[in-house]
């Protein structure tokens, strides 16, 4: 079966993304490890408050530990950078760490895990936030100094008609969109558990629950490949476009 390593700008990315690919990947065997390049010490603390903003970080990582065990993630990891604070509303921030440093960082897990696949943000940052674009940006540098073999694929790839496509990446052609309303109620059960950012979640999508915004459908743009044959022999819910 095949390895897939995710890296995730931040706790709660990688299952409103790609969730249902990763549940689905996770019931048919494949081995999947989840890489979070912070621990989202910038994001919210809940309405009401269900924790400190100094203690965020500790929290979101339990948040994200929950969720991947509901998506049947095997392990999880995290690098040590800060996630910048944003206000409500603000203006959104990336990491101050040199590529070069960050690239060296996400290599060290690609080296360690030895993955088939990396699953990662699109370039646009799927609606523009710099860590999504930076972690995205330091994914292929890593790669491009690691395995050969590895292929490389990012979530929220373009394509029309979509759920929503202010969430897609335009510079990112879709070569798969997956129906995952298979493994909809795992991914559901892994959004519920990211309860600080709740808020942030209804607010954004103006959705009147988390269920009622977690979408259906998922798309990746395959920026090195191929895929491993365990995977394309063992997803027949996956339409090549």
């Amino acid at each position: 079966m095949a390895s897939i390593l995710v890296i995730s700008a931040h706790p709660d990315d990688e299952t409103l993304f790609a969730g249902g690919t990763l549940a689905m990947y996770a019931g048919q065997g494949h081995d999947v490890t989840i890489l979070e390049t912070t621990r989202g010490e910038g994001g919210e603390v809940g309405e009401p408050p269900l924790t400190s903003r100094e203690n965020l970080g500790t929290f979101r990582e339990q948040e994200v530990r929950k969720a991947a065990q509901a998506l049947g993630v095997r392990d999880i990891f995290f690098l040590p950078y800060i996630d910048p604070y944003m206000e409500i509303n603000g203006i959104a921030r990336r990491i101050d760490i040199p590529l070069k440093d960050f690239a060296k960082a996400i290599g060290e897990y690609v080296d360690r895990i030895q993955p088939d696949l990396i699953i990662t943000h699109g370039s646009n940052g799927e609606y523009g936030h710099p860590q999504h674009i930076y972690t995205h940006q330091a994914t292929r540098k890593a790669l491009s100094n690691g395995n050969p073999d590895t292929a490389l694929m990012s979530w929220s790839a373009w394509y029309k008609p979509s759920e929503r496509e202010r969430i897609l990446n335009m510079d990112d052609r879709a070569d798969i969109v997956n129906d995952i309303t298979p493994w909809l109620d795992a991914k559901i059960s892994a959004a519920l558990f990211h309860k600080t950012q709740h808020a942030m979640f209804l607010r954004n999508s103006g959705a009147s629950s988390v269920a009622e915004m977690v979408w259906k459908t998922e798309s990746f743009h395959i920026w090195k490949g191929p895929l491993p044959t365990d995977l394309t022999n063992s997803t027949p819910s996956i339409a090549t476009l």
